[in-house]
């Protein structure tokens, strides 16, 4: 019996958030149409390229539809995770902005620029100021549900960042897509569950092999976005350091670092997310790194997507990261839900004086 198998540990998680992953299917299959009723007042034809603004929890749609779906994408869409929108950002592009809370002030920032530069500008949101604020200034909204931590509405943020993209054919059509992520999410709350035990629960395996030591999370391709997500999930919800990379450019510098680590080897455990479809000489680099690196570092280990569709295994892995970072936070025995830090840092921002719009 593991020490994951014990149900007390999960006390520890006062948000519920393994309630929340256990609800994935049905949250998915509440999101979509979310999109559908709302009303675009530009013609699709105008659409030139896609700027996705976000921060933390709610930019990371932006990253995974980025990494995910960049063969399919139409025109160039870019994710953006800061208060200036860059210059190419103008009449012609539409700006996606999503902020769970709607007061993440680089995202009301970038809300203020695109307005002011009349670009065709979305948002997506709980409420806050740029669900009460913006749409009198034009700006169309899709109202999500409230009520939990960004990190933790994923889902309610990337359905309709989907429909969206899908509707304005910057993607071709997704039903099938989501189709699959419905049971692939049911399929994650099945395997990964806190009442399946240790011996089968890939999850808890996981968390017990990061446990005392540093991750290092590294993807590519379709994975190089899910690698970030890890690594937020493990900063937030374990509160542990970790760190993500992306192969091949890990290889043309990264690796080096390996080389020599010293005292720091025994405390890193590289962790590589795989996809099948990954390019073959991709491929190839995450097994020669692993015969390179793997003498000086505590352990590597892989997790391989599966699915049929793209956004399929795009959320086996991140499910399969959620879950096991909130094991990870109970084997350290911290509570997965507040972040404490982020809210003294945005108390002190706020007590600058300062609005952000």
């Amino acid at each position: 019996m593991g020490r994951l198998d014990n149900p007390e540990l999960f006390e520890l998680d006062s948000l519920d958030m393994l309630g929340t992953l256990a609800a994935s299917a049905e949250t998915i299959a509440g999101a979509r149409g979310a999109a559908a009723k709302l009303d675009l007042p530009f013609p699709n034809s105008a659409i030139k390229n896609v700027a996705i603004c976000g921060m933390g929890g709610s930019g990371i749609a932006g990253d995974l539809i980025t990494s995910a779906y960049a063969d399919r994408l139409r025109c160039p869409v870019q994710s953006l995770r800061n208060y200036y929108l860059p210059g190419w950002v103008g009449e012609d592009t539409l700006v996606i902005l999503v902020s769970y809370s709607g007061e993440t002030e680089e995202t009301l920032t970038a809300a203020m620029q695109a307005l002011d530069r009349g670009c065709l500008a979305v948002g997506i949101t709980t409420g806050g100021k740029l669900g009460s604020a913006y749409p009198a200034r034009g700006l169309p909204v899709v109202t999500v549900p409230a009520g939990l931590q960004p990190r933790a509405a994923l889902l309610h943020l990337l359905i309709p960042l989907l429909e969206i993209l899908a509707r304005c054919e910057v993607l071709p059509d997704v039903c099938a897509d989501l189709d699959e992520a419905e049971q692939i999410a049911r399929q994650a709350a099945e395997n990964y569950g806190p009442s399946v035990p240790d011996s089968h629960n890939g999850a808890k395996q996981l968390a017990e092999a990061l446990e005392g030591s540093l991750p290092v999370i590294w993807g590519a391709e379709m994975t190089a976005a899910i690698a970030q997500r890890w690594k937020g999930q493990i900063n937030e919800n374990a509160k542990s350091p970790a760190y993500w990379a992306v192969l091949p450019e890990a290889n043309h510098n990264e690796i080096v670092g390996f080389q020599q680590m010293g005292e720091i080897g025994p405390l890193t455990t590289i962790v590589m997310l795989r996809d099948p479809r990954q390019h073959r000489q991709v491929q190839r680099r995450f097994d020669l790194t692993r015969e390179l690196i793997e003498p000086g570092v505590r352990r590597v280990v892989a997790a391989e997507a599966e699915g049929e569709t793209t956004l399929g295994r795009a959320l086996d892995l991140v499910l399969l990261g959620d879950y096991l970072s909130i094991y990870l936070a109970c084997l350290r025995g911290v509570d997965s839900g507040p972040v404490e830090l982020i809210s003294q840092l945005k108390e002190r921002l706020a007590a600058t004086g300062r609005s952000p719009a």
